[in-house]
């Protein structure tokens, strides 16, 4: 039986810790809590193995005001990072630090950066035609961002530079208000991947196939659409409403990079209804993230489903969730690929406030720990609706280097950063 001075004792040094947390306040608060519950983990368990933040998050935009609703965030081959929001550009370099900021109206919707730190913008713009102010998705190109005077290098328009529209329909038409470029993704060889979403058009009208990937050349020519994406029809071939396009051609900068020019494709199952301008909710499609692998022929380049993640996804050995699982996210908003070895395929999705971490075979995880009994990937996804330092509100964008992941935690209006806590070691 505990001594009555004891009992007096403690609650003596009760009083005193409360005391202190209310004169120096407490050091418990949410963020603390979940940090610290990571480092309860036994070093021995596989759950070891996670995303941990590092603070501090960014919060304030490089013009000096706080980050609003941030749609993407590019860490580029030039080691600053480049963030959109609903304000314009804002560039950083790698600690945080504001080295520029490019308004833009209404602001950027996604960013990427080419070999040659040419920045390239998806945002929207007005222009007067025929009497009529139109406002029409484009792509602007910034040339000289981070020697302080950047320059619009080129502006990719659409209608006007989609060559598939010189001859049937040059000039915009209603439906056009109501397109948007939705990402951008570099090839080896500096030219860019474009993906377009827009309403399907109504039966009896000519054909525009608005939902698709297109390619432009390094000095913003269209050089086709890819075509052989069904934009109606959902399939492992498909362009169905896409919101983002990435490529396996990401920083750090090296002399030479694969030549191939295969893409991921992100696509939603939103349907706009063109005649009374309403969008469905969106619900999972079979396959809303795909693997296209571009393949040069005799007759040209093939566009091809990626079958080998599609034959891992039913091998249940080799990990215990894939990329290709049926249904496996419901609103897919951003994905990028680490080029630093790993090939750690990275998505964030919408609906359900989370970031998904893929090997570049398409499974869930990261290779396990040495010593480890199991062979599969752990499993290092992580996320759910709030604004802990591990949770996300509509997290719209993510990139990758040096093993530092950045997310555009939009409805957070951060720009969040996690590495895995075995790179400490």
């Amino acid at each position: 039986m505990m001594h009555r001075a004891t009992y007096g004792l403690l609650a003596l040094l009760v009083l005193l810790l409360a005391g202190c947390d209310s004169l120096m306040g407490s050091k418990q608060d949410d963020v603390t809590d979940e940090i610290f519950e990571a480092g309860r983990n036994d070093p021995e368990l596989l759950n070891e193995v996670e995303y941990v933040p590092l603070f501090p998050f960014y919060e304030t935009g490089a013009d000096g005001l706080a980050l609003d609703e941030p749609q993407d965030v590019y860490a580029g081959f030039d080691e600053f990072l480049y963030v959109v929001d609903r304000r314009g550009l804002h560039v950083f370099d790698l600690s945080g630090r504001a080295a520029n900021f490019v308004p833009i109206d209404g602001g950027g919707t996604s960013v990427v950066q080419d070999r040659l730190f040419r920045v390239y913008v998806t945002a929207r713009r007005d222009t007067l035609l025929n009497g009529r102010n139109w406002d029409l998705p484009v792509v602007m190109r910034y040339d000289n961002i981070t020697t302080g005077s950047p320059t619009v290098g080129d502006i990719i328009w659409h209608p006007f530079d989609d060559d598939s529209r010189k001859f049937n329909a040059p000039d915009p038409i209603e439906t056009d208000e109501r397109v948007s470029f939705t990402g951008v993704g570099v090839i080896h060889d500096n030219h860019i991947y474009v993906s377009r979403r827009g309403p399907v058009n109504p039966r009896g009208t000519f054909i525009l196939p608005h939902n698709t990937i297109m390619e432009f050349d390094e000095n913003g020519v269209n050089l086709q659409s890819i075509i052989t994406l069904h934009p109606t029809r959902e399939s492992l071939r498909s362009s169905l409403f896409p919101t983002d396009v990435a490529t396996y051609v990401h920083p750090p900068q090296r002399s030479f990079f694969p030549q191939d020019r295969h893409f991921i494709l992100l696509q939603s199952s939103a349907l706009d209804d063109v005649v009374s301008g309403s969008v469905a909710p969106a619900s999972s499609l079979r396959y809303s993230v795909i693997s296209v692998r571009v393949v040069p022929t005799s007759d040209g380049l093939e566009y091809q489903p990626d079958t080998d993640k599609l034959r891992i996804a039913s091998n249940p050995e080799r990990g215990d969730a894939f990329l290709y699982d049926e249904f496996r996210f419901t609103n897919p908003t951003d994905v990028t690929v680490a080029a630093d070895g790993s090939n750690f395929i990275f998505v964030t999705d919408g609906a359900s406030d989370s970031l998904y971490v893929f090997t570049g075979q398409g499974v869930e995880g990261v290779t396990p720990p040495p010593g480890s009994t199991s062979t599969k990937p752990v499993i290092v996804s992580f996320g759910g609706t709030g604004d802990g330092a591990l949770q996300f509100r509509t997290p719209q964008g993510v990139s990758t280097y040096r093993r530092i992941v950045y997310v555009a935690d939009s409805g957070n209006n951060r720009i969040g950063r996690f590495r895995l806590n075995t790179d400490f070691e």
